[in-house]
């Protein structure tokens, strides 16, 4: 599966139906500075959560960047590639596929998925793409980090959303206790990140691969 995503990775920048989004991901700063310990706080969480996707899909961190930055959705992604995997299909097929009725429940039945493949839940959300989104990322960090589902629903309770989850989940301690730290402002990712010699983009990836092969 790794080999299919990745002879379609250079198809991302284009994707033809992708779905829109005007958030920017030119982050400015990119290394931890004890003068701001939050400055690079978005690029941390957003390397993380890529280097996930990279890691489960077998898709280049640098398409990643740059179909978001053309305007992909965060949340359309991690649906395309992981209805793609699903349905054995390649990833501009998918991407056509939604393109004509914008419901993912749609492309489920046109790909032959059925809700026994796919798990109720997840076949039931075909039509909110955001909760979808959620559901995928939960059940991969089910599969790859060992967390239960108990664990995962009281963590989203506190209202992290899917990048806070993945890097606080990769850190060392309890991820509520973690993000409570930051959310109050007494700590921040970077900071977290540092302390725990976590210092760039390739030693977050690195980590993330480690946890993934132990689970």
């Amino acid at each position: 599966m790794r080999i299919l995503f990745s002879l379609f990775f250079l198809l991302l920048p284009a994707l033809v139906y992708a779905e829109s989004t005007i958030s920017c991901h030119c982050f400015q700063d990119r290394t931890f500075s004890h003068r701001d310990t939050a400055a690079a706080d978005p690029y941390f969480l957003a390397t993380t959560q890529n280097s996930f996707i990279s890691l489960l899909y077998g898709v280049e961190k640098s398409s990643l960047v740059k179909a978001k930055m053309s305007g992909t959705s965060g949340s359309y992604l991690w649906v395309l590639f992981d209805v793609a995997a699903r349905s054995q299909q390649e990833i501009d097929t998918v991407d056509k596929i939604y393109g004509k009725n914008k419901r993912w429940d749609i492309v489920f039945k046109e790909l032959k998925l059925t809700p026994q493949q796919l798990g109720e839940k997840y076949w039931q959300l075909g039509n909110n793409p955001e909760m979808l989104a959620d559901q995928i990322v939960d059940l991969q960090l089910i599969k790859q980090f060992g967390v239960s589902a108990n664990e995962l629903e009281n963590w989203r309770k506190t209202g992290m959303n899917r990048k806070e989850l993945i890097l606080a989940i990769l850190l060392k301690g309890d991820p509520t206790t973690l993000f409570n730290q930051v959310n109050s402002r007494m700590q921040t990712w970077g900071k977290l990140l540092y302390d725990q010699g976590l210092l760039d983009g390739k030693a977050i990836n690195r980590a993330l691969r480690n946890k993934m092969s132990q689970s």
